[in-house]
C-alpha cells in the first residue's frame, strides 16, 4: 500500500507569535516562516515616525499641500480594479492631484519655508506705533489737527497691541485654544497622511522609522504595495485610536502580531530582509492539486 503523505507538523505554542503562522491566514509561500517584527521594534518605528511628523508639521501650508497633491495623484496612478468606475475614479484622483499640486506650488512662491513663529523663530516684524507729535511754540491750527489726528492713531494702535498682548499672555478663551490646537492637529494628520502613503508605497514598505529599526510591511498575499493599501493602511490608524488604543494592542495576542490597520489591509510587519519584497503572489504560485473537470469520467 503506498505511505500516506506526511501532514505538516505543526508549530510549538512558544514558536507562535514569532512566525508568520500559514494556517492562520492564506500567505504567500514565500512568506511561509518570515520572523515577525517584535512589538518593541514596531513602537520604536513608530515613535521614530512620529518624531518626523511632528518635524514635518512646521513646514509652511503650501508646501503641504503639494505633498497633498502629490498624495492624490500616486492613489490613481496604479489600476485596482478593472470596473468601469474605478477608471473613471482614478482619473479623478489625477486631475485632482495636480491640480491641488500645481495651486499649492503657486502658493509656495515666496512664502517661509517654516512656519512664521514655530519654535519661536522670526516672527514677521511689525511696525511700531505713530511717533508723537512735537508742536512748535505757536502751532497753527491745521499743525493741531495733524497732531490729533497722530494722537488717534497712537492710541488705536496701543490698544490693539495691549489687547494681543493680553490674548498671549494667559487672557485667551477656550475657543481660542480649541481653535489653535485644531489648526496643529490638522497640519499633523495632514502630514502624517501624505508621510505614510507615500514612503510606505515607494519604499516598499518601510518609512523612516521602520528602516532604522529594520522592519518592513509586506502583504500577506506577496503583491507589493501599492500606495492605495498605504493609505488605506493609514486610515486604520484612526481606526486603532477610536478603539481606545485596543486596536494597536491587538498586536501582543494575535496569532500574526496584526494590528487592526493590518487586518484591514492583509498585512504584516516583519523583520527587513531582502526577500520580503520580491516574493510571489499567491495567483501566480502553481497549484500542485489539478483543477477539477466539468466533463464526466470516462469509462474504464
Amino acid at each position: 500500500m503506498p505511505a500516506a503523505a506526511a501532514s505538516p507538523v505543526p508549530k510549538p505554542l512558544k514558536q507562535r507569535g514569532r512566525f508568520v503562522n500559514t494556517d492562520a491566514v492564506r500567505v504567500a509561500p514565500g512568506l511561509a516562516d518570515a520572523v515577525l517584527a517584535s512589538p518593541f521594534k514596531r513602537a520604536g518605528g513608530m515613535a521614530i515616525d512620529l518624531v518626523v511628523i511632528i518635524l514635518l508639521s512646521a513646514l509652511a501650508k503650501p508646501i503641504l499641500g503639494v505633498f497633498t497633491g502629490l498624495t492624490f495623484a500616486s492613489l490613481g496612478s496604479r489600476r485596482v480594479s478593472d470596473a468601469r468606475v474605478w477608471l473613471v475614479f482614478r482619473w479623478v484622483l489625477v486631475g485632482l492631484g495636480a491640480g491641488v499640486m500645481l495651486l499649492s506650488a503657486f502658493f509656495v512662491a515666496g512664502t517661509p519655508i517654516v512656519r512664521t513663529g514655530v519654535f519661536n523663530i522670526a516672527a514677521e516684524e511689525r511696525a511700531g506705533p505713530p511717533e508723537a507729535p512735537l508742536l512748535s511754540a505757536n502751532p497753527s491750527h491745521s499743525e493741531l489737527q495733524r497732531a490729533v489726528n497722530r494722537l488717534e492713531q497712537r492710541d488705536e494702535f496701543l490698544s490693539s497691541e495691549n489687547k494681543a498682548l493680553r490674548n498671549r499672555e494667559g487672557g485667551r478663551s477656550l475657543t481660542t485654544a480649541a481653535a489653535d490646537f485644531g489648526k496643529t492637529f490638522g497640519l499633523t494628520f495632514g502630514w502624517a497622511g501624505v508621510y505614510f502613503t507615500l514612503l510606505t508605497a515607494w519604499l516598499r514598505g518601510r518609512t523612516l522609522g521602520k528602516f532604522l529599526m529594520g522592519t518592513r510591511v509586506v502583504r500577506l498575499d506577496g503583491r507589493a504595495i501599492t500606495p492605495m493599501d498605504a493609505f488605506i493602511r493609514n486610515g486604520g490608524y484612526a481606526a486603532g485610536l477610536a478603539t481606545g488604543l485596543i486596536g494597536f494592542m491587538s498586536i501582543l495576542w494575535n496569532e500574526n502580531r496584526q494590528a487592526i490597520h493590518d487586518r484591514m489591509t492583509g498585512t504584516v510587519v516583519v523583520l527587513n530582509n531582502p526577500g520580503a519584497a520580491r516574493v510571489t503572489p499567491v495567483a501566480a504560485v502553481p497549484s500542485s492539486t489539478p483543477p477539477p473537470s466539468d466533463s464526466p469520467p470516462s469509462p474504464s
